[in-house]
């Protein structure tokens, strides 16, 4: 038996502005990761990255287990790669800029999550620690 798949409805989002820069809707989450360890640590290697993922995951990655996305986020032109160091350009802060700023107001904006003053502490201390 074969499936139909109905074709995507017209108007679909490849990407909006949120805070004067452009957001991607369909960012997978290993590019989140990596492109927010580069703004972080500044220019890392792919085991450099891989190990500061693994903290926040509680989980150990292999040193080049986000590899295929560095090269991804890479070629987004949100990174720069050479000779094996990735490096956050100014595509990739402002696209993590544009993340924090639509997560804040996510957080800020419903009932389970009314309190927006505590929810930007504890971004805050997460981004410290």
């Amino acid at each position: 038996m074969t499936k139909k798949f109905e074709k995507q409805p017209p108007g679909d989002v490849r990407a909006f502005e949120v805070g004067g820069n452009l957001l991607w809707p369909n960012m997978a989450l290993s590019e989140f990761f990596v492109v927010l360890a580069l703004c972080r640590r500044g220019p890392s290697t792919s085991a450099e990255v891989a190990r500061e993922v693994s903290t926040w995951l509680d989980a150990p990655l292999p040193p080049g287990g986000l590899k295929r996305t560095l090269h991804v986020v890479a070629g987004l032109g949100w990174a720069r790669h050479t000779e094996g160091v990735y490096a956050i350009r100014s595509a990739g802060i402002k696209i993590m800029r544009s993340c924090h700023v639509a997560y804040m107001r996510m957080l800020a904006g419903g009932p389970a999550h009314s309190d927006a003053a505590v929810h930007k502490c504890c971004i805050e201390e997460f981004e410290r620690s």
